[in-house]
């Protein structure tokens, strides 16, 4: 099999540099043009061109009308410098959107509001919260954001600066920003000389935290791609200022090379959509400079195309989430059209044009500059499309429009930003969640909603009450130990049957598990899928639950049960099930054990009648539109074998499954 170090290395061949060595004397041949990073004078009346198209409308119109008011009062009055780091971000919006609208329009105004924010920069002692040893500032975040946006800015409102505010500038981007970032990027390839990191106490995000493992944690998350491209793009920039640049360059140079693999090879990225798009917002900048200016193009080494393909296939819109992506962990949301544009622009490639003129989440500065508008569209065609993505995460998808139905399975190893929710299964279907992970549980362990993150407040099964491991969250959101795999896929034209063993998941706080699987069968096209849930303990029998939550968002969602049948309301739409198991079953409702404050979260229990040593339970449901008549669902059990039939869409469904083996044997016949 083609293995992510294979890719890499095929990448590093095709793309002429190697990945132990990428830089070379050529590099330092000239200076960069630091008064043109993206695009030539020439280019500018042509964007002038592309703000007045319809896409761009709104981006442009918002960023006309801001409050200037408000962002005057903020930056001279509201402001502090010491300790109120997360007020320096909203200054680097400022500062980026006043130099763009300057740069585009001539309007003096907006040029004085881009002079004042970079004033107001210059005024912070320190640009980032976190500090290495007690004392030494690290930028992880906010040192990386100002250290981008006044590269990018600079040369569109040079013009503005005093001689004295260029040379401080210049000072502090690499003492405040810069290097930082370095000692960021070395704490995380040298872990051992590492003295310790944590929160500045002076700063308002002080949190207590045992950040002693935080090196290692962060070097395989988006919080290395940051800092990788706001030093990178900063050494480039000061390169003929700051004696730093070669330490630099090369600190950039070997935190890329041992990053980049956390893309795989089909460009999924195990953080989710949310922080996939942050990691490559960051990373493409860098490399879009690089090459620009130094005619070495890294791009390949990560499959740009691929990634598309993950936003894409993951969408996952909703009237709570029109911005919406398959939403397992924290990292829900989509992506920026930039990125899309850049990709399209650099292979040329239609599918990418056509995610980010239709599926961005929004447009950014850099899409107006990366758009090109000879790219032509290429939209999908499929009746529905099946992804198993090699991250672990399988994707069954009718289309990207919020009424489509997408089904997901949350298989695949443990992931920064995850929730303990291995072999949860999600479901959207006519603008409704209607199988629904909570979105974006909190980030502190100290949250009285915290357990939101654990697996009983996930769509999984519970044995003797309990669900999966996960950690206490006195690291943060780091992965935890818990592992899913997918054992077995069946794809043809008309369904998907997958099954994905978490066993290890649950051993690793039960031994008494044997066996946990689940399998899943889905038929797009019918707004159907059918699961099938096995435990096997080692010695004693065991309670086994499969649970179930519905979007409550909104305060909207609702749970009626019946017998061994039940419905799942939401305003545009309902989940319409049966349920049954080996020893028989119950139906329970109620709310996840959350203070109300943070949320009601309803959810349907399927309980085993009772406690076994084996235990299958199965559930079969068909999303529908309010209003519509409810299909006919029938189930029975004749020893070892089920069936199941119902009317779909005018087609007779029938599903027999022999449950003799570990892994269920699916019969399927539509007419």
């Amino acid at each position: 099999m083609f293995s992510r170090r294979d890719f890499l290395k095929a990448a590093s061949i095709s793309t002429g540099f190697l990945l132990v060595n990428p830089f070379c004397s050529a590099f330092d041949n000239k200076p960069i043009d630091i008064n043109n990073l993206f695009f030539d004078p020439s280019d500018i009346p042509e964007l002038k061109r592309r703000l007045q198209l319809p896409m761009f409308e709104s981006f442009w119109n918002e960023m006309l009308n801001a409050d200037l008011k408000e962002d005057r009062r903020f930056l001279e009055t509201e402001v502090e410098y010491n300790n109120q780091i997360r007020h320096i971000a909203r200054v680097d919006k400022i500062l980026e959107r006043e130099a763009f609208v300057y740069l585009m329009t001539g309007d003096k105004i907006r040029g004085e509001m881009a002079k004042l924010a970079v004033q107001t920069i210059l005024k912070f002692k320190k640009w980032d919260y976190f500090l290495e040893a007690g004392k030494d500032v690290l930028g992880i975040q906010r040192a990386s954001l100002t250290a981008k946006t006044i590269v990018i800015t600079y040369g569109w409102i040079k013009d503005l600066l005093s001689e004295s505010e260029k040379e401080d500038l210049f000072a502090q981007l690499g003492d405040k920003g810069c290097e930082p970032c370095y000692r960021s990027l070395h704490g995380m390839l040298h872990q051992d000389q590492v003295v310790g990191w944590g929160f500045d106490p002076e700063s308002s995000f002080y949190e207590e935290r045992d950040m002693r493992n935080w090196p290692k944690i962060l070097s395989r998350t988006n919080l290395r791609a940051v800092p990788i491209s706001a030093l990178g793009i900063g050494a480039l920039f000061l390169k003929e200022r700051d004696s730093r640049y070669n330490r630099w360059m090369d600190m950039v140079e070997k935190s890329y090379n041992a990053f980049v693999d956390l893309f795989e090879p089909d460009g999924s990225y195990p953080e989710g959509t949310g922080y996939c798009r942050y990691t490559s917002d960051e990373l493409i900048l860098f490399l879009e400079v690089l090459q620009r200016h130094t005619k070495k193009d890294w791009s390949k080494a990560i499959n740009w195309q691929g990634v598309m393909d993950f936003f894409l296939m993951t969408r996952m819109p909703s009237s709570n989430h029109p911005e919406g992506h398959v939403n397992f962990g924290d990292g829900g949301h989509g992506f920026s059209s930039n990125i899309g544009f850049w990709i399209a622009k650099k292979y040329n490639d239609g599918l990418s044009q056509y995610a980010a003129i239709h599926h961005k989440q929004n447009h950014k500065i850099l899409s107006v500059i990366w758009y090109d508008p000879k790219i032509k569209e290429k939209k999908p065609q499929k009746k529905w499309y099946y992804r198993h993505f090699d991250i672990g995460w399988v994707i069954a998808s009718a289309g990207f429009e919020p009424e489509n139905f997408v089904v997901a399975l949350r298989s695949g190893p443990p992931a920064n930003h995850e929730n303990a929710d291995r072999n949860s299964l999600i479901l959207k279907c006519y603008s409704e969640n209607l199988l629904v992970d909570h979105w974006h549980p909190p980030y502190s362990h100290l949250h009285k909603a915290w357990a939101l993150r654990t697996s009983p407040a996930h769509n999984c099964v519970l044995i003797d009450g309990k669900g999966h491991q996960y950690h206490d969250g006195m690291e943060g959101t780091n992965a935890s130990l818990a592992e899913a795999k997918v054992v077995k896929e069946q794809i043809t034209d008309d369904y998907a049957i997958v099954s994905s063993d978490a066993t290890q998941a649950y051993q690793l706080v039960n031994d008494n598990v044997k066996n946990v699987t689940r399998t899943f069968l889905t038929i797009p096209e019918l707004k159907f899928v059918l699961i099938f849930d096995s435990f096997i303990a080692q010695k004693n029998a065991a309670d086994f639950t499969a649970r179930w939550f519905v979007d409550n968002e909104d305060k909207k969602g609702e749970i009626s049960i019946n017998k061994n049948q039940f419905k799942f309301f939401r305003p545009a739409a309902e989940l319409v099930g049966i349920c049954d198991g080996s020893d028989g079953i119950s139906l329970s409702k109620n709310n996840f054990p959350v203070p109300e404050e943070h949320g009601i979260y309803p959810h349907l229990d399927i309980i085993a009648a009772k406690k076994n040593k084996k235990i299958d339970l199965i559930c079969a449901m068909v999303a529908i539109q309010k209003n519509e008549d409810e299909p006919i669902l029938n189930l029975k059990q004749l020893g070892k074998t089920w069936k199941f039939d119902t009317k779909l869409s005018g087609k007779k469904l029938s599903i027999e499954i022999n449950a003799e083996n570990l892994i269920p044997e699916f019969n399927v016949k539509m007419s």
